[in-house]
């Protein structure tokens, strides 16, 4: 679940339609950027369902002991490695999948979970790769386009979070897109008003984009009680919450 505070509401997206939002972005790319992939539909497919091992678990929102809503970010480690494998195992072909996860062990490497985790998470994640190719993985490290795939699902997802939350990360944690060997496509982004962002010119197809974010807007009180909460969640209608891209 991704949250936003407004006014003495939260606003709620679910990870599956953070993935929808990422697809969305990856459609708006610039066709001269995306003729560099060989497997175009696979990688649509991949970012779209990076995480559908979140839809059950999203189908409400969590509640701490202390009163916090789970996210993606202070959901227990355990729980969000468990839903990462789930989300690679749901994949329905292998391509997709390998591409789904060597983004989450790109994830895990980078974060401060012990190294024992860590290990365990990366041996899980092979085992059930393997297991999609009849144990005979393809080696894609070294093949250009397999790199501009994953760097578009690892982009697509860090911009689709950004704007579900409309909360601009450092521009350092933005990563270029990945043509090959000699070549990358570095883009910026820039809040210019309200709902409204700036990229580099050349990054979308269009000069003028827009982004409907679908959400549930609860009262922040609820959060007192959990059950109250999960009812109006959902019973609440989904809303759409429109943002504008530019070059």
């Amino acid at each position: 679940m991704i949250t936003r505070i407004y006014d003495e509401d939260i606003c709620f997206v679910t990870q599956h339609d953070h993935a929808m939002v990422s697809l969305e972005i990856l459609n708006m790319i610039s066709k001269d950027i995306l003729d560099n992939s060989n497997d175009i539909e696979n990688l649509k497919y991949a970012v779209r369902n990076h995480d559908l091992g979140w839809i059950d678990y999203d189908k409400y929102p969590k509640i701490s002991d202390t009163y916090e809503v789970y996210t993606f970010q202070n959901v227990d480690y355990e729980i969000q490695n468990e839903l990462w494998l789930k989300s690679i195992s749901l994949c329905n072909n292998p391509y997709s999948a390998i591409l789904i996860s060597e983004h989450f062990k790109y994830l895990i490497l980078n974060s401060n979970r012990p190294d024992n985790v860590k290990k365990l998470f990366l041996e899980k994640a092979d085992s059930i790769i393997r297991s999609m190719f009849k144990g005979k993985v393809p080696n894609f490290d070294n093949l250009n386009n397999f790199k501009f795939d994953l760097s578009c699902l690892q982009i697509t997802d860090l911009l689709s979070l950004t704007l579900c939350r409309e909360k601009i990360m450092k521009d350092s944690l933005f990563p270029p897109v990945y043509i090959n060997d000699k070549q990358e496509f570095d883009y910026k982004i820039k809040k210019i008003d309200k709902s409204v962002y700036k990229f580099t010119s050349g990054f979308f197809e269009k000069k003028e984009n827009l982004i409907e974010i679908p959400y549930r807007q609860i009262e922040a009180e609820l959060i007192q009680t959990p059950k109250k909460m999960k009812k109006s969640f959902i019973d609440a209608e989904v809303k759409y919450r429109r943002i504008y891209l530019i070059n």
